[in-house]
């Protein structure tokens, strides 16, 4: 729970209800000065309470669920891990030991078999360019996949109708299904965050955490999705704020 102590104006001796012996009465019209001193603490109290609403509509967002598989993790303005800034981070698992993650939106200009050539022969005639999916196990390839190619995966359903796979062997006939990537994302590398960190990551405004979609995963413009999630936040937040 987040607690926000609003400054209370210090009202100056004599100001309590009681008048102190000997003390002349004061004018029942306040002085200029004594109007600017009210205007300030007001001022200060109200912008305090707008920053507390706002605090608090933040933490009914990323708390609004518990971090689960298919969650999708946005990077507040905040985060200035380079690994992790302006990122948006699709959960492909989480259980008490810990949370497994892909970078969605950290698209390179190589093509895969650029990077990794033993997958030349499986892609075929794929043009779609390769991810960086996290800092973590930088040579592993991991694909999400829908459509067609999805039928012959033998991995987890991660999204509706999305599927995650790390196997190579498979690779030939996936990209013969699909159509090219709209439907087929490699990611070269993961995130990893042990047990209990990212629920840390998350309370300390790190992180905004909300449901990911297919169309997010398979953005024409993988560069847009952040910014585009942080719209959706930052609209929560204000009519939070209004209400």
């Amino acid at each position: 729970m987040i607690h926000c102590r609003v400054p209370s104006r210090h009202l100056p001796a004599g100001e309590h209800g009681m008048m102190h012996p000997m003390q002349p009465r004061r004018s029942a019209v306040p002085s200029t000065q004594g109007n600017a001193v009210l205007r300030g603490g007001l001022l200060r109290a109200l912008t305090t309470g707008l920053a507390c609403l706002a605090l608090l509509a933040i933490a009914g967002v990323a708390g609004a669920q518990d971090i689960k598989d298919g969650s999708l993790l946005v990077a507040s303005t905040d985060l200035k891990d380079s690994n992790f800034s302006r990122s948006v981070v699709l959960v492909i698992h989480h259980d008490d030991k810990g949370t497994v993650g892909l970078v969605l939106n950290r698209i390179t200009l190589l093509s895969p078999a650029t990077v990794f050539p033993e997958l030349k022969d499986g892609l075929g005639k794929y043009a779609g360019k390769l991810f960086r999916g996290g800092p973590v196990g930088p040579t592993q390839v991991l694909f999400l996949v829908r459509g067609l190619a999805a039928a012959v995966v033998q991995g987890p359903e991660i999204v509706d109708h999305v599927f995650l796979s790390a196997n190579a062997d498979q690779l030939k006939d996936i990209a013969a299904l699909a159509e090219g990537p709209d439907n087929l994302r490699l990611y070269a590398g993961h995130a990893e965050w042990g047990p209990g960190q990212l629920e840390h990551e998350i309370a300390a405004g790190g992180w905004t955490l909300t449901d990911c979609t297919a169309d997010q995963i398979f953005a024409a413009d993988p560069g847009q999705v952040w910014q585009d999630a942080i719209g959706r936040r930052n609209a929560i937040v204000a009519d939070a704020s209004i209400h």
